[in-house]
């Protein structure tokens, strides 16, 4: 007689004891290590006596794997890459705001000041380098411009300007009070020129010099700044604006800055 057989008692026989069908038993490693010979030394009181020890012993610490290793190099490089990064930023930051506060005009050093708070403050740009005056007493002056864009503002022929002890200026058509610029621009002008020892008039009878006896400004309005020779020791300074606005702060300090490069050279 023919035993019959199930399929589902051949699988049960089939199995393997204490592990579930289907599932095979993962294998774990332990992560490898290497022996290190340890040394302790102390010293202990025995009935009085001091008695020195020596211990002997081996201790294991896991040696990294090559891919531990990889991901300690690419960490230690993130970092490095980070920090050099904020180093970097911090080094732009702190030039970048040195830009803003110091300015450099042909040797001569200008630093931004703040007057007053708020909506009324004003910025000024104070000369750090001082001169000596006719009269021996350091001196220097404000602007109202940043000198970084007097730089901007094209002087002809300047090379062949040079100081004079005679100086005189006119305005052409219009007021020149630019909302009250006017005001600010020609005393501070005016002041430059007697610290240096020179006369400066305004005379609106005056020409150029054919002999170029004297410097001769002409104050005119235009569509850009600049100042423009027109002859031996004769300028246009060319006026952006009109009377309600215009630029005779920027045309009058490129003026002075000039003056002023030109009378530390002596």
């Amino acid at each position: 007689m023919v035993e019959k057989k199930s399929i589902k008692k051949m699988l049960q026989h089939s199995k393997i004891k204490g592990t579930p069908s289907g599932e095979t038993k993962k294998k774990t490693t332990a992560p490898k290590t290497k022996k290190e010979k340890v040394t302790e030394i102390f010293e202990v009181e025995k009935k009085g006596k001091e008695k020195v020890i020596q211990k002997t012993g081996t201790t294991e610490t896991p040696i990294s794997t090559p891919q531990q290793n990889k991901n300690q190099e690419r960490i230690l490089k993130n970092i490095l890459i980070i920090s050099g990064a904020i180093i970097l930023l911090i080094i732009i930051g702190y030039f970048y705001a040195q830009s803003q506060i110091n300015f450099n005009y042909k040797g001569i050093s200008f630093e931004a000041v703040q007057i007053g708070e708020g909506d009324d403050s004003i910025i000024f740009y104070e000369t750090r380098t001082l001169l000596d005056s006719i009269d021996g007493d350091p001196f220097g002056f404000r602007l109202r411009t940043k000198p970084s864009n007097l730089k901007k503002i094209p002087f002809d022929d300047l090379e062949s300007f040079q100081l004079m002890k005679y100086n005189a200026y006119s305005y052409g058509e219009g007021t020149f009070n630019c909302n009250g610029d006017g005001v600010i621009a020609m005393p501070n002008f005016q002041r430059l020129f007697q610290k240096m020892g020179m006369g400066l008039i305004h005379d609106q009878e005056a020409t150029c010099d054919p002999g170029g006896r004297y410097n001769y400004f002409n104050l005119e309005y235009g569509n850009e700044t600049e100042i423009k020779m027109v002859g031996k020791n004769c300028y246009d300074v060319v006026i952006k604006g009109n009377d309600d606005s215009c630029e005779i702060l920027p045309a009058t300090e490129k003026l002075m800055v000039e003056l002023f490069v030109k009378y530390s050279e002596i």
